[in-house]
């Protein structure tokens, strides 16, 4: 089944060379190159092919069993039992943690939360409009209180943010959202406090909140996209212009 690889896997970038073997690996099977049923090549072949050790393969190898893609048959090898990973999405801690990962959260947040306000604004009632305009308000209210009303300023945030997720009416949406604020939580409030130190926060996000709450309420999909767009860029930008501040 050599020829299941074509030539040599690129390798994604990773913290280690075992995540990275991994991942290239794991993209054979979810993207169909190694069909469930198939055997996969020989951990030798594996290993010429990816430049590395037979032990890098051996560790991703058992990645891909703790996962549900991939199960050995005694003296034969490892097949591919499954091209959907058995365990949940998941961000590490160490991702949040690094600026380059954190960088590709926030991309991947805005893909979901651009469309929630869309949605938001198509489906929402009149008790979602009023927890979205509570949650604005008590963003408003925590900002420029200092370094003691950060806390409280970035609870708001994610409620608001919350709230527009919820609208959507999907509990997929806002799911996905709940695991991704409880994932950057503590990394948005790092970048307030370090704003904080600094000299004072920007009040431009109490601006983006609201033009985003009022296009919501007015109906607006295109405009909530779009205002929801320019908050989390520039909201982006800040958080990691402050982060890297810190680092520097």
């Amino acid at each position: 089944m050599s020829d299941l690889i074509d030539g040599s896997v690129p390798l994604a970038r990773g913290t280690t060379l075992g995540e990275q073997v991994t991942e290239a690996l794991r993209v054979n099977v979810t993207d169909g190159s190694w069909p469930v049923g198939a055997m996969l090549p020989s951990e030798s072949s594996l290993a010429q092919s990816l430049q590395v050790s037979r032990t890098v393969i051996r560790e991703a190898v058992s990645r891909l069993k703790a996962e549900g893609l991939l199960s050995s048959q005694q003296g034969r090898g490892a097949f591919v039992v499954s091209d959907r990973p058995q365990m949940g999405f998941s961000i590490a801690k160490q991702d949040v943690e690094s600026l380059r990962k954190l960088t590709q959260i926030l991309e991947l947040r805005m893909g979901l939360e651009i469309e929630a306000a869309a949605l938001a604004a198509e489906r929402a009632d009149a008790d979602a409009h009023k927890e979205i305009n509570a949650a604005a308000q008590a963003f408003a209210d925590s900002t420029g209180s200092g370094a003691e009303g950060v806390e409280s300023g970035v609870a708001a945030d994610i409620r608001f943010h919350r709230a527009i997720n919820d609208a959507t009416g999907n509990d997929y949406y806002l799911g996905l959202f709940n695991y991704l604020g409880a994932s950057l939580r503590e990394t948005i409030l790092a970048g307030r406090l370090k704003a904080v130190e600094r000299g004072g926060e920007s009040r431009e996000a109490v601006q983006e909140h609201l033009d985003v709450a009022n296009a919501i309420l007015a109906g607006d999909a295109d405009a909530a996209r779009e205002c929801m767009r320019n908050h989390l860029k520039l909201s982006g930008a800040r958080l990691l212009g402050n982060l890297k501040g810190a680092e520097s």
